[in-house]
């Protein structure tokens, strides 16, 4: 067999075909491109991040890992909290997110990346990491989508003067073309190849995180690292038709409940797309009624009960299988960043207590000692016949995740494109009533509010994907500048 790559970057391409090409497998290669991706991602990925993966061994089957934002064990409001609003304007419309260190919940990252090479790796830990420390010294060319994430997020960076001149030149963003390097990221990288798990979570950096966040006014204890841990979860199942089931994901992801509504809606009541995506966020405005419905659609399907305490931006995503059959799909998320760096890192941390419209009953309302949930999907099939992997699939795009992934899905299995042509097909999303579409998509007159958008946006999700057919097939979605290769 061959391996394969695809996701967001080309250098995130490069690092995981110069692991597979010397001997390493899927999860080795996971790792190094994760890290790559701090320095090539650097508004969706860092050593703050989180995200939940799905891992395939051949002749062993399917299993996810949860390494997302744990809420802190205790919420003391009776201090001057370190959280403050930041206006981020995207055009067409403003939106308001909270930062500073008391938006921070605890960061499941680097535990992911000791645990999945505990588990599956097969080359050194110091040799994986060498890749991004390259990357962070020689320094990485911006290109056009990590540019305007950028400039997106400009307010957010410039709050920690620590970091601008690597985001920053004359005191405006960097832009497409510019050079971005991070010399003490590859220190950071060094020293944790050396000192492991515990030099993050239970060492100096989560001592001057919790000192920080002491001082300043957040959450973060030295207790809230010590006690983080990744979560290994069986995925949803969902029977698609007679030949292929999807796996894809479990709580505290609700992303696998949305993709399962989604297919249901589609396949087992014949409703066209935008109205499956209607009546797929119409169930998930009741999570109890949603998982009830994804039971009677599919029995026995295996999903956990999910709580309604979400957090979805700023999210990327990658595929990767090696020669031997194992793949790996992992989406990974930052939210916007809380414009705090930790000291010496270069690594932002999350904001993903920060964000109004996931915190209903308002400002704080998060649950102590509590995974959070989110949108993210990355997803499997297998092929019932032959028992083996078809499918590897993810993507970018907040609340858009599930329905641009079955979008994709259902382009390739139902109406037999080609996996490029399924990827660059049109594709709509419902928001506020208003049925949003990419010109070309086949759209249903009954749908009354429309909106159709002239080009491709990555408004629609950057859906990146590999079949494994009678031949191997990668591609990355051209909306977020993504890259793949099988080789």
């Amino acid at each position: 067999m061959k391996g394969a790559f695809s996701g967001g970057h080309e250098l995130t391409l490069a690092t995981a075909k110069e692991i597979l090409v010397n001997g390493g497998n899927a999860f080795d290669a996971a790792i190094a491109s994760f890290c790559s991706m701090f320095i090539t991602e650097p508004c969706m990925a860092s050593a703050g991040a989180n995200g939940f993966a799905m891992i395939y061994q051949d002749g062993k089957g399917f299993e996810m890992l949860d390494f997302f934002s744990q809420t802190p064990i205790s919420k003391n409001l009776n201090q001057d909290l370190h959280y403050y609003p930041i206006e981020v304007n995207f055009g067409n419309e403003t939106e308001i997110f909270n930062v500073g260190l008391a938006a921070a919940a605890v960061p499941g990252a680097i535990a992911f990346i000791f645990k999945l090479h505990e588990l599956y790796g097969s080359i050194p830990i110091k040799d994986l990491i060498q890749p991004a420390c390259n990357y962070a010294k020689e320094g990485v060319i911006l290109n056009a989508f990590q540019a305007y994430d950028l400039h997106l997020l400009a307010e957010i960076f410039k709050q920690d003067l620590s970091v601008e001149d690597i985001f920053f030149k004359n005191g405006a963003i960097k832009k497409e073309g510019d050079k971005i390097k991070m010399p003490e990221m590859a220190d950071f990288l060094e020293f944790i190849s050396y000192e492991g798990r515990r030099g993050f979570y239970e060492g100096e950096i989560a001592k001057m995180i919790a000192e920080d966040a002491k001082r300043l006014g957040g959450f973060l204890t030295r207790e809230d690292f010590e006690k983080y841990k990744v979560n290994f979860i069986h995925p949803v199942s969902i029977p698609l038709d007679r030949r292929h089931t999807l796996q894809t994901c479990n709580s505290p992801s609700k992303g696998g409940l949305g993709l399962g509504l989604f297919f249901g809606h589609l396949l087992n009541e014949n409703q066209d797309v935008p109205t499956a995506i209607k009546s797929s966020q119409n169930k998930l405005e009741d999570l109890n009624q949603a998982q009830i419905t994804l039971e009677n659609f599919y029995p026995n399907n295996g999903l956990k009960s999910v709580i309604n305490s979400n957090a979805f931006k700023g999210t990327s995503h990658f595929n990767i299988l090696d020669k031997w059959g194992n793949a790996i799909s992992l989406t990974c998320s930052l939210g916007e960043g809380c414009g705090y760096f930790i000291p010496g890192t270069a690594m932002h941390l999350n904001n993903m207590l920060g964000e109004t419209f996931l915190l209903p009953n308002g400002n704080h309302s998060w649950i102590p000692s509590t995974r959070l949930n989110s949108m993210m999907t990355p997803s499997m099939i297998k092929d019932i016949e032959s028992n083996k992997l078809k499918y590897l699939t993810g993507s970018g795009g907040a609340s858009r995740i599930p329905f641009a992934i079955g979008q994709v899905i259902n382009n390739v299995l139902f109406k037999k494109m080609s996996l490029h042509t399924a990827t660059d097909a049109p594709r709509c999303h419902i928001m506020n009533d208003i049925l949003h579409f990419e010109k070309g998509c086949e759209i249903n007159q009954v749908h009354h509010n429309i909106h159709e958008w002239e080009e491709q946006s990555l408004f629609f999700g950057g859906v990146h994907s590999i079949l494994i057919d009678s031949d191997i097939t990668a591609a990355a979605d051209e909306r977020r500048i993504g890259a793949a290769e099988v080789f």
